[in-house]
């Protein structure tokens, strides 16, 4: 064997990375022992740049997306009972923050191409007691944000793009986050803009703006206990998806959990308690750092340039994998592919099929949150519950060598060529 085949033999490839230096997480580690949290002026420079960035304002930095949207709904005054009409797949926060409220979750299924709502199921749950509707690109996909806005603005609703996915991506060359009241960022880690953890709300509305910014003050202290556990787990994760100790300690770690039980290390970040809150969480309400806001300027710069990288990734895997089944959008979408979903068969067979030669793979960590049993208004939606279940993330993340892309290509063809199914013409 060559010393190239045997490197790529021995080199195993993650299921994802943070997107910042491991460097860069152990300055932030020591940032969360150490700096002020509270410096105002830094928090109020950050969410300045970020609303430039995003082509919207103002912006309005909170601890967590969730905190951010509970804020929006509650500013609306909505009367108890209003529908709020969310995706069946996000995370199961925004559920409790609604229900919280005395507001009633509706879900619509989602489009296989666009990973977002079908428009003719979004037309048919529309009635004068759905007051919000949340959009969500998911997974970093662009669909028709323009016309689901304009079906929603046309029956009176109040539009929250929630892009945590989708920092960056445009749709008809305006950026997704603008087309609606509010746009939401998660900057949390393994997303594209990570500033360990917050929700970045972004409007041109001056009467949300005021209402965001009144909320924000009564916020509580920041725990520094908190932000040092999100900068630990945001530098283990660093580390353990580095090279050589991915390939030499945590790929090995992560077979031997798929043996003791497969389920364990199919979901991307682990599995969530699907338990419903009797209470939000303190910690829900406690103020963005000025930390955070540091490291939110330092990394905003790269962000652009790693979408680049990691799109064309996307493009050369869609190109020589030997398959249709990847999601398509729209002529007029910008994606910019936070994660490149495959929909299989079988996802755990799947998972352990790329495994076997060296690759590793995981669905989304998001809940199903329109099947969760503690939560009114279950939905037994065909189409989320496929992409739930079996939409396995391929690795595309900016650093991938080209034998890397290689190797992906031949692991995806070798798994449908066995399976009998190839691109059509």
């Amino acid at each position: 064997m060559k010393k190239d085949e045997m490197k790529s033999f021995l080199k195993k490839i993650p299921r994802g990375v943070i997107y910042h230096k491991v460097t860069d997480s152990v300055r932030y580690l020591l940032a969360s022992m150490l700096a002020p949290l509270h410096k105002k002026e830094k928090v109020i420079e950050f969410e300045n740049i970020f609303a430039s960035y995003c082509e919207r304002k103002h912006c309005i930095a909170f601890p967590f997306a969730r905190t951010a949207i509970y804020f929006v709904l509650k500013a609306l005054d909505l009367p108890k009972g209003a529908e709020v009409i969310l995706p069946p797949i996000t995370i199961k926060g925004i559920v409790d923050v609604v229900v919280d409220l005395g507001l009633t979750p509706v879900y619509v299924d989602l489009d296989a191409d666009t990973i977002n709502f079908r428009l003719d199921q979004l037309r048919e749950k529309l009635n004068p007691n759905v007051k919000v509707a949340i959009i969500t690109p998911l997974f970093g996909l662009v669909p028709d944000v323009s016309a689901m806005v304009a079906l929603l603005k046309a029956n009176g609703v109040f539009v929250i793009e929630d892009f945590s996915q989708c920092l960056n991506g445009r749709y008809d060359n305006r950026r997704v986050g603008t087309f609606g009241d509010v746009g939401i960022y998660s900057a949390s880690s393994i997303k594209t803009l990570d500033t360990l953890g917050g929700g970045l709300a972004i409007t041109d509305d001056q009467v949300i703006h005021d209402r965001l910014r009144n909320a924000q003050a009564g916020l509580m202290p920041a725990r520094r206990t908190a932000l040092i556990k999100k900068a630990w787990v945001n530098l283990v994760r660093n580390v353990a998806t580095s090279e050589p100790v991915f390939s030499l300690l945590t790929f090995p770690a992560l077979q031997l959990v798929r043996q003791r039980d497969p389920e364990a290390a199919l979901k991307q970040t682990g599995h969530r308690d699907k338990g419903r809150l009797a209470t939000l969480p303190l910690l829900w309400f406690c103020r963005y750092t000025s930390v955070q806001a540091q490291i939110g300027i330092e990394q905003i710069k790269g962000v652009i340039a790693q979408d680049a990288a990691r799109v064309a990734n996307v493009e050369f895997l869609k190109t020589y994998c030997e398959i249709d089944d990847f999601p398509k959008t729209t002529q007029e979408s910008r994606n910019v592919y936070w994660q490149l979903i495959l929909p299989v068969s079988n996802a755990l067979e799947a998972q352990a099929y790329f495994a076997k030669r060296g690759i590793d793979s995981a669905t989304s960590s998001l809940e199903l949150v329109c099947a969760l049993k503690d939560y009114p208004n279950r939905a037994d939606l065909q189409t989320a519950q496929r992409i739930y279940r079996n939409g396995i993330f391929i690795p595309c993340f900016p650093h991938l060598s080209q034998s890397d892309m290689q190797r992906i290509v031949m692991a995806v063809n070798g798994y449908f060529q066995e399976r009998g199914h190839a691109k059509e013409g």
